[in-house]
């Protein structure tokens, strides 16, 4: 049985017209007749007789008619599913972003930029450590990460995007009347540090050694945003990350570092697994509000 066939009987029993029924679903008379006999045919019983002009229905179509609608219904849910498939507006996505101005301000963002006009659509967002979020995604437990490199994991796939660090000093700091800042001009100036696991640490110390600098790290601490925080209240400088000081630059200012300090993170996604297209159109626009953080890209 095909869904023309249950089309045309559905219109001929809800106008009992052949020409009305072809007119309903746009197609010629002689089209929806052969229809109904076919389906005659599949069936094994008539469905309707002609009296007057008119097509009568059977008692046996009048059983079979609610289950035809059924089918119809189900086979236009199917279609309607497909379309906001398609369109990427049906669905759900798990993702796993690390803390910081990621989970809290910046995916956020992201995700309801992107649950605009999209109202049949749920998002599952968590924000866990990189590690954590790397073994989460190895499993498959989630569609879509963000989180800092590099990959300890197997079964993971990745984007990597490089963003260069700047220095941040307070308000009215008196190396602010240089327009660039090196291991040079910060000897031993307190200095606000991300934790001696972390790559930017690693950066700026190798950075201080070949200078023959003093590095003099007065906090450690685990996030850019704590960093920021620290840095506002006088307690020393530090190298931030650009999404830490788009969402949370009051009372900083900024200098140039030289050399480059990059700050490392990736999409991450299950390798060797096929992505949805809903899953395919927020990694477009994650990728997009990214590289708005990079110059010139």
């Amino acid at each position: 049985m095909k869904y023309k066939q249950m089309l045309a009987f559905r219109m001929v029993m809800l106008t009992g017209s052949v020409s009305q029924a072809a007119e309903r679903i746009h197609i010629s008379q002689p089209a929806v007749s052969n229809l109904i006999l076919s389906l005659e045919q599949h069936f094994g019983f008539k469905l309707f007789e002609r009296r007057k002009g008119r097509l009568i229905p059977t008692p046996d179509a009048h059983h079979i008619y609610e289950n035809v609608s059924e089918a119809l219904l189900g086979f236009e849910k199917v279609s309607q599913s497909a379309h906001n498939i398609r369109d990427h507006k049906s669905g759900s996505l798990r993702i796993a972003s690390m803390p910081g101005v990621y989970g809290a301000t910046f995916m956020p963002d992201v995700v309801s930029e992107f649950l605009t006009d999209r109202d049949d659509i749920s998002v599952n967002l968590q924000i866990q450590p990189s590690l954590k979020i790397q073994r989460w995604i190895s499993s498959d437990l989630y569609d879509i990460g963000i989180a800092e490199l590099p990959l300890i994991h197997s079964g993971i796939e990745s984007e990597e995007f490089n963003f260069k660090c700047v220095c941040v000093l307070p308000e009215g700091h008196s190396l602010l009347k240089h327009e660039t800042l090196t291991p040079k001009e910060l000897d031993n100036e307190p200095f606000i540090s991300l934790n001696a696991d972390h790559m930017t640490h690693h950066q700026t110390r190798q950075a201080f050694a070949d200078a023959g600098a003093r590095w003099k790290v007065r906090v450690e601490t685990q996030l850019f945003l704590s960093a920021a925080r620290l840095t506002q209240k006088g307690t020393g400088v530090a190298i931030l990350d650009p999404f830490t000081l788009k969402y949370d630059s009051h009372g900083l200012k900024t200098r140039p570092f030289l050399p480059d300090i990059y700050f490392k993170i990736g999409i991450l996604y299950p390798s060797g697994h096929p992505r949805s297209l809903l899953a395919e159109e927020f990694l477009k626009l994650l990728r997009e509000r990214l590289l708005d953080f990079i110059p010139n890209t």
